[in-house]
């Protein structure tokens, strides 16, 4: 039978990237929404959409990333990020439908000096984590069969709005570009966690939700990835080092993630980072 993936946030960096390699998939049936197509905030509409598309499987790519406006709309972001990932739980229980629904390393405070696990306990200190984590708290409520939760960290595609293509235009322009050094991370090229995703849900056979750690291999800081940026595209910039920026926002400054049990329970291969981003850059 053919396995009917709505995929939400379709217009998103992960939702892009999913529609990118979906060709390669011909066992499923894809159906890409975005948010002024699909309202995930409305149950009973969700819902009827769902059912009359016979959706078996859906992936929640949709969400309010943008972590300093979301101090200030948190109205908003706790309606993205919770309320609607509560609606999609809720429908995926009712219906036994499964549910790949994306999450955050900004759940985590950055207290760790190596990278975290699915076992450590999450502790936000920003509303967008916050909301990210009630997001996982209710879907873990339902138990749904063949279901994952996969948080990653430094995201990063094609699409403008990311900080490896910010780097890249103020290298185009020869500028001279301040980057932190205190922030420690594991960059994710989305191609690779698109593909990653595609590849696990054949193999899910869990009878309620698991979480699992996504990110390239390896721990950089915001000041390193720049510098490999800048020395891979042979810029001509100077990446200068500095220990914070003024910001409205506490990020966590360590929140590198462990991939090893994805690696381990779906025999994955994962790039390291440096590997991803030279392919990323080379397409480019």
């Amino acid at each position: 039978m053919m396995n009917n993936i709505l995929v939400t946030g379709s217009n998103g960096q992960l939702g892009y990237s999913i529609k990118k390699v979906s060709r390669r998939f011909d066992k499923y049936n894809f159906i890409f929404t975005e948010k002024n197509q699909l309202d995930l905030s409305n149950f009973n509409s969700i819902e009827k959409y769902i059912i009359n598309y016979k959706i078996n499987i859906i992936i929640n790519c949709a969400a309010y990333t943008d972590v300093e406006n979301a101090e200030n709309n948190r109205e908003l972001v706790d309606l993205i990020n919770h309320v609607s990932v509560e609606n999609l739980a809720k429908i995926c229980s009712y219906n036994n439908i499964q549910l790949i629904h994306i999450s955050t390393d900004f759940i985590f405070d950055g207290n760790k000096d190596f990278p975290y696990t699915e076992k450590d306990d999450p502790n936000p200190i920003n509303f967008y984590g916050l909301s990210k984590l009630y997001g996982e708290r209710k879907i873990l409520k339902y138990d749904l069969k063949k279901s994952v939760i996969i948080r990653t960290s430094w995201l990063y595609s094609e699409l403008k709005n990311n900080f490896v293509n910010k780097i890249i235009e103020k290298i185009n322009l020869n500028d001279n570009i301040n980057v932190v050094n205190n922030e420690l991370g594991s960059p994710t090229y989305a191609i690779d966690l698109a593909n990653m995703i595609l590849e696990i849900i054949p193999k899910l056979e869990n009878n309620q939700t698991e979480i699992y750690h996504f990110s390239n291999i390896g721990v950089c800081s915001r000041y390193e990835f720049a510098k490999k940026i800048n020395s891979i595209t042979l810029g001509e910039s100077k990446i200068n080092s500095i220990n914070s920026l003024d910001s409205v926002v506490r990020r966590p400054e360590f929140s590198a993630l462990d991939s090893s049990k994805a690696i381990n329970e779906f025999g994955i291969h994962i790039n390291t980072w440096e590997e991803s981003l030279i392919e990323y850059l080379k397409e480019k």
